[in-house]
């Protein structure tokens, strides 16, 4: 558990309680040899290595969209239907949900958020809520295409209109054009309309060699030693190669391949990237490519957005004794940088009387660092001068302070965020600015 500060805001006059004012405001890098400095008696150089933060949060659907894999201003998130009903094996329905859940608490694929629900049964309208399909492990692939709870034509629908869809083993056999081998002969959905699939009789771990297109495409190189439950061997024309088997009765044969129907993105993998070992950045990467969904266009954001977001923030913080990961602002995802930097230019902003639009800009999270803050009160005049030096820093740097020295002592990077969304929640609530806020500590857990 972590030392963290619970802020009360009260309107009113009130002196701080600790008087030791003389304190440097120290602005902690994210470089190792940088120094930053916004003193107010004296300097004092901070060292420090970059750290993303990996706080992890309950998962839930939302109806926002996810982009492409490149550093943007804002995080982007992928909305994952988990099919769980007749014929799916609940190993690897918990794989891939724990693969979406590890991806956001540990940051594996920087950038993107992801959020799941689970069905059992496949329809138009409940595809609607989602910008992925999983079809996880199951008994067979022919379970899957003969099931009464599984429209096929809404499956193909969703993809052809511009949507993902993942099939692993079962689902990888359900969504090829055709499966044959071993006694087996029956055409899938053929929703990855260039691979077909051999029926390939291993289990236990295997080799698989990822090849220039995962590099290119997913950021990942090298072998890989995978998880592989009688997974098809794929071949065919016209699709791209993620990684191929390396060794064994199918050598060179495809073993994670991505094609196109439609509009939309078809991912099939033989092996289990959700199983022990297990590999959920790969398996994250490839939900990525798969999504395919459009980067949001939003520019900047407005003060009231940003106000109502604070309040939410504050709420959240309340009842779970944590922060999100991403902050919805408007309808898009932040990260806690970009709110940090949000809060303290719309704090600036009211107190002048403006009410322009924030423009959006790329701030780095920085790492961890201590609070040594003790209980009393912030003038009104000291967070508005904190705000100043925070929006300056970033300004100049592109990332957000560890921590910042306060009369109270250090404020660290999460706190200050809480702090600033109750000082903007007050203000969302009542139309004008608190006095001081006041500030205890209290136990902030990860």
């Amino acid at each position: 558990m972590l030392l963290g500060i619970a802020l009360t805001l009260n309107f009113g006059l009130v002196s701080a309680t600790d008087s030791s004012n003389n304190t440097t405001q120290n602005l902690q890098t994210t470089q190792t040899s940088s120094v930053a400095n916004l003193a107010t008696t004296s300097t004092n150089k901070v060292a420090t290595t970059t750290k993303l933060a990996t706080t992890s949060t309950t998962s839930k659907t939302t109806k926002y969209a996810a982009g492409s894999p490149v550093s943007t201003t804002s995080a982007k998130t992928i909305r994952v239907l988990v099919y769980n009903g007749n014929g799916a094996i609940t190993s690897c329905v918990n794989g891939v949900v724990n693969a979406l859940k590890s991806a956001n608490s540990n940051n594996l694929v920087p950038g993107y958020y992801f959020t799941y629900g689970k069905s059992t049964s496949i329809t138009s309208s409940i595809l609607a809520n989602y910008d992925l399909l999983v079809m996880p492990g199951g008994t067979s692939g022919y379970t899957y295409i003969n099931s009464n709870s599984i429209s096929s034509s809404a499956i193909k629908n969703f993809i052809s209109s511009g949507h993902g869809f993942l099939g692993i083993c079962a689902g990888a056999y359900a969504g090829s054009k055709y499966v044959g081998g071993s006694g087996v002969s029956y055409n899938g959905w053929g929703v990855a309309p260039h691979v077909s699939s051999k029926v390939y009789n291993h289990e236990g771990s295997l080799k698989v060699l990822l090849t220039s297109s995962a590099t290119q495409l997913l950021g990942s190189s090298g072998t890989l030693t995978l998880a592989h439950y009688n997974g098809p061997a794929l071949y065919g024309t016209s699709y791209t190669t993620f990684a191929s088997y390396s060794g064994g009765a199918y050598n060179s044969y495809a073993a994670i391949v991505g094609d196109t129907y439609g509009n939309g993105r078809t991912v099939l993998s033989g092996p289990h990237p959700e199983l022990s070992p297990t590999n959920y950045t790969l398996l994250d990467q490839l939900i990525v490519w798969a999504a395919n969904v459009s980067t949001p266009s939003t520019t900047s954001v407005t003060i009231s957005q940003i106000n109502k977001a604070a309040k939410d923030v504050k709420a959240y913080v309340e009842n779970n004794h944590k922060l999100p990961v991403y902050i919805t602002v408007g309808s898009t995802l932040f990260t806690r940088g970009q709110f940090l930097y949000f809060l303290t230019t719309s704090l600036q902003r009211v107190n002048s009387g403006s009410t322009s639009a924030v423009t959006i800009k790329t701030v780095v999270s920085p790492g961890t660092a201590t609070d040594t803050v003790k209980t009393g009160t912030i003038q009104k005049s000291e967070f508005l001068s904190i705000a100043s030096r925070i929006t300056s820093f970033i300004g100049t740097n592109g990332r957000a302070p560890a921590f910042v020295s306060s009369k109270l002592g250090n404020i660290r990077f999460e706190n200050l965020i809480y702090m600033y969304s109750k000082i903007m929640a007050f203000y969302y609530n009542n139309g004008r600015l608190p006095t001081y806020v006041s500030m205890t500590k209290w136990t902030y857990g990860s």
